[in-house]
């Protein structure tokens, strides 16, 4: 990254793409989708559309989304799976993702040496939108900005589930050797089996043989015609995979919430309020979930807990129903949701980084086209500013902005000087505060922060502003109570 400012420096006319693979120009595209409001025809792709991601809030709180809703001790068992596995002199970090989505994370334990949210977003952006990924292994070399602006780390990744999950591993070191990379294959194959997962060339064999077998079937199909008004081709029965059985969802609750006896499943998780009568924590889709066909049952027995729990949290309908009920607390249509996490030392004592992590749900209708959701972004990020500035005004902004530039610190390197506006939006607010904003006499859009946390909501402007801050602080009173189960609430340095 230095010596690609340095050219500029030198010639603002030097192009950049002489320097880049055929590649690159697919992987900066991905990297500018990420953070603009997404087209209405998606993709199919399992490594990235497993969620709907929420684009633009992530470089709004400069935070990282994570998988929910996930047992915390399960995910934690992981955590120290990838420490006692992949441990070693020249390993500095392990993450599995889907996607562009954050399962765990293991970092050194000294906080200048933690990855950074931009850096960790490049990372995952790379790793999440790469279609080779889920039959191949990649070892490629990576430029962190923030961890090291002058020079190269090594990654290696690898997809450990491309059938249902697309879970992948990433591993990272500075040691670029072909040693370095065997022995992060023998890694992932270990945390492979111990997560229950078959080795990647059993999962290549099926999948060339889907392969063939599709190919084979849309040859066939071109000589028949099929009556689609025949009875037998007649779906209608959408609910037949959603019924309710209680004694088969027990079953797979007891391997979700196993992590040493099913006493401790959930431990720790806050209790569940209720609004009227209906219940709205979490912990409720830990207990209340739906059963898939028979089929899929009888394939989840071949996986460990933490692998079926993933495939449980995955299903769409599961992810409706959690932000519909968080929604729903706040009567708001939208919302986008900061929370800043201490990294876990030695000896379960806390280190002095901070892992930001972001929650909330695609912007969806009434803003369903790209004008309307780029607006909410906006009225947001003036939100933001009022916050940090007490004002969002032109004047204001450039007063911060040479700030920053003026004063450069350690925790921001020349990011300060280079990306100033980078700088404002990752700096929390100061003091606690509270702001809202009514256009058209259609919205209200509120703002509030607090020490560790921010929230940006969209409400009808039939809720009065002081009657939509207070549904606000409830839903933030609400989602810190949840954290265990929606946010990586134990991040875990190789000490830990």
């Amino acid at each position: 990254t230095d010596q690609i400012q340095s050219i500029f420096e030198q010639s603002p006319s030097y192009d950049l793409r002489t320097m880049m693979g055929p590649n690159v120009d697919a992987s900066l595209r991905n990297l500018l989708d990420q953070f603009d409001p997404p087209d209405s025809d998606e993709g199919t792709d399992i490594s990235a559309s497993s969620y709907n991601s929420q684009g633009a809030s992530t470089f709004l709180t400069a935070g990282i989304e994570c998988v929910f809703p996930l047992n915390p001790e399960l995910r934690d068992s992981t955590s120290r799976l990838l420490i006692d596995t992949c441990r070693g002199d020249d390993t500095l970090f392990a993450l599995l993702v889907i996607g562009t989505r954050l399962v765990t994370i293991v970092q050194p334990s000294n906080p200048s040496s933690q990855l950074h949210t931009s850096d960790l977003h490049l990372i995952m952006t790379f790793v999440g939108r790469q279609p080779g990924l889920l039959t191949n292994e990649l070892w490629f070399p990576v430029c962190l900005p923030r961890f090291d602006s002058s020079g190269f780390l090594y990654a290696y990744t690898s997809c450990l589930d491309p059938v249902h999950t697309g879970l992948s591993i990433v591993l990272i070191s500075g040691n670029n050797s072909t040693e370095q990379f065997k022995v992060f294959h023998s890694a992932a194959d270990t945390v492979r089996s111990n997560l229950g997962l078959p080795p990647l060339s059993t999962v290549r064999s099926s999948l060339s043989a889907s392969t063939s077998s599709y190919a084979s079937s849309t040859r066939d199909d071109r000589r028949t015609t099929t009556n689609w008004s025949d009875p037998l081709h007649d779906d209608t029965d959408t609910d037949s995979d959603y019924d309710d059985d209680s004694e088969r969802r027990g079953s797979i609750l007891s391997r979700i919430s196993a992590s040493g006896n099913g006493a401790s499943a959930g431990r720790g998780i806050a209790p569940r309020p209720t609004l009227g009568d209906r219940q709205l924590s979490m912990t409720n889709y830990l207990t209340h979930i739906p059963r898939p066909n028979s089929k899929s049952v009888e394939e989840k027995a071949q996986d460990g807990p933490f692998v079926t729990a993933l495939k449980i949290a995955l299903l769409p309908k599961q992810q409706e129903d959690i932000l519909n009920q968080y929604l729903d607390l706040a009567s708001a249509v939208h919302f986008c949701f900061r929370c800043d996490i201490y990294v876990q030392g030695s000896s379960g004592t806390s280190t002095e980084g901070m892992l930001t992590q972001c929650f909330g749900p695609p912007l969806s209708f009434p803003f369903t086209d790209a004008q309307s959701q780029r607006k909410v972004w906006d009225i947001y990020q003036r939100l933001s500013l009022r916050l940090r500035l007490g004002s969002s005004s032109v004047e204001t902004c450039y007063d911060a902005l040479d700030m920053f530039q003026g004063h450069d610190s350690s925790m921001s390197g020349s990011i300060s000087n280079d990306c100033p506006m980078q700088s404002l939006l990752e700096s929390p607010p100061n003091v606690h505060g509270v702001t809202y904003l009514q256009e058209d006499n259609e919205w209200l859009y509120v703002g509030l922060n607090g020490k560790f946390f921010e929230l940006y909501a969209t409400l009808p402007a039939t809720v009065k502003p002081r009657e939509g801050t207070a549904y606000c602080a409830r839903l933030v009173r609400k989602l810190m109570g949840d954290e265990r189960i929606l946010f990586l609430s134990n991040p875990l340095t190789w000490n830990s």
